[in-house]
């Protein structure tokens, strides 16, 4: 049996089946006795914010270039705000590598280079700042610093500025300069001392006037970050990527213990010191696998559990925010790079769906929206005490509600967990909001039975209704599912 005191946010059980206290019948695989778990929350010692941003989206340059991100076309806005109001990276691979910023009145290079794929200009930012207006979301942008050219850095900072205005939370300088050597944008033995300069450049090229971030290093755990955060006063927000597995990974590796240790192990320099500093640090480009994904893995029901885990740990850990990356294209075809179509949590069905910007969502999505429900306020401490693979955190809302969320990382076929929730307080009830899906394999998954339709909204169930009697609250659930409890006053 597993201890656990997490002190700001941790662990517990939902399922796929609400039973016993909730009445709802038992699922034919559930008539074992069941396991247990027990969970008790802290009440009188909050931890670190919630903030209301944690959880946001992450798409490359190209996808400006391309005419995409529009609120005026097919439902990629709708989907944006059934997420709730958050934020949005754009940078990328494709920043430094394949596209240009177009200053108004310039000619396309001649002869164009066969490394040209897209461009980015005025109009393309304007569509944006339309989009972050309907949508209520807020920004980083990424400035080519990979094929610098200190004339077109002061022009696109120049247009953010009075395009984008305060929806313009930084201007990133480049992507993933770790690894430019092995893409050509800098001779061997580039290291962080060059960066430092190049970084130097991009700051006086872009001005005071938009905050910076970077140094947006491909491995969380580069020393570049630190180095950055110490060394220049002008970075206001420090960047890191993490993906939790390389592209080997397995669905039970992805949902593992050994896995959700890593995640935060690291980081935790990194984090630290950005903490000493008070400097933010957000993993703006962040999913489940590099290199595109992982067929079976990134694009099942096993990943939206671990994006809502993945989310809450590095949250209550005191990360600023998570950028999911993905791409626009077909759903699980290849797109520019031939990948980036596995993990994404918004895809087109079809091409005619891509070309009309009308998408679906994949399970991932609903991982993400379960985050989201949690809202913003302070993580509660929470002491865990189970066999099973079960997460959960509890968060005392800006409304002054309790919530907890409470996720199985197990296959649904595992069978029923008793589940014993100590919260303190009066008789009342809870709301529960539960995340299903039939197997961890399976692209089935749905909130309160529902899912996102085509014109990009979420309308699930209402919370299934639970007594909390002498300050605790029972319930027997099946493992492969997740749910967010909401306590009335």
């Amino acid at each position: 049996m597993r201890t656990r005191t997490l002190r700001t946010g941790c662990a517990a059980a939902l399922g796929l089946a609400m039973l016993a206290t909730i009445g709802l019948s038992a699922t034919p695989g559930a008539a074992t006795a069941a396991a247990g778990a027990s969970v008790t929350v802290d009440l009188a010692h909050p931890g670190g914010r919630l903030p209301a941003d944690l959880v946001g989206l992450s798409f490359e340059m190209r996808e400006l270039g391309i005419g995409n991100l529009d609120a005026r076309k097919g439902n990629l806005a709708q989907l944006f705000k059934t997420l709730g109001r958050s934020n949005v990276r754009i940078s990328g691979n494709t920043l430094d590598r394949d596209g240009i910023w177009l200053r108004e009145g310039e000619a396309l290079p001649s002869p164009q280079p066969d490394w040209l794929q897209h461009v980015v200009t005025r109009s393309d930012i304007e569509r944006l700042d339309e989009f972050l207006g309907e949508t209520g979301w807020k920004t980083e942008v990424g400035i080519n610093l990979g094929r610098w050219d200190a004339a077109d850095a002061t022009d696109q900072a120049r247009v953010m500025t009075k395009v984008l205005g305060p929806k313009l939370v930084a201007a990133e300088c480049g992507n993933e300069p770790d690894q430019w050597v092995g893409k050509g944008f800098r001779p061997a033995g580039f290291a962080y001392a060059d960066y430092r300069r190049d970084f130097q450049a991009c700051a006086a090229a872009v001005g005071p006037s938009i905050p910076l971030a970077g140094p947006d290093a491909a491995s969380p755990s580069s020393a570049w970050a630190a180095s950055l955060a110490r060394d220049e006063s002008r970075l206001g927000l420090v960047m890191l990527h993490q993906y939790a597995m390389d592209p080997t990974g397995t669905m039970a590796r992805l949902l593992s213990p050994e896995t959700y240790a890593s995640q935060l192990r690291s980081i935790t320099p990194n984090l630290d010191t950005a903490k000493e500093l008070g400097k933010p640090l957000r993993l703006d480009e962040t999913n489940s696998a590099w290199g595109g994904g992982i067929d079976g893995v990134s694009n099942k029901h096993g990943s939206a559990l671990w994006a809502l885990d993945y989310s809450l740990q590095l949250g209550q850990a005191g990360v600023a925010g998570l950028n999911f990356h993905g791409g626009l294209g077909v759903c699980d075809q290849p797109i520019w790079n031939g990948k980036w179509q596995l993990y994404t949590p918004i895809c087109a069905a079809g091409k005619a769906g891509e070309l009309a910007q009308i998408y679906r969502v994949m399970p991932i999505y609903y991982g993400l929206w379960m985050a989201r429900q949690l809202g913003s306020g302070r993580f509660l401490p929470v002491t865990l005490s189970t066999d099973r693979n079960l997460t959960a955190y509890a968060v005392r809302g800006d409304d002054g509600k309790l919530r907890l969320a409470v996720i199985s990382k197990e296959d649904p076929a595992t069978g029923p967990v008793d589940v014993s929730i100590t919260v303190g307080g009066a008789n009342r009830t809870a709301g529960v909001l539960t995340m299903t899906g039939s197997s961890l394999t399976g692209v089935d998954t749905a909130v309160q039975g529902a899912t996102v339709g085509s014109d990009g909204r979420l309308r699930p169930g209402r919370p299934t209704r639970a007594p909390v009697r002498n300050g605790a609250l029972s319930l027997q659930l099946t493992a492969g599912s997740a749910a967010v409890i909401t306590l009335d006053r």
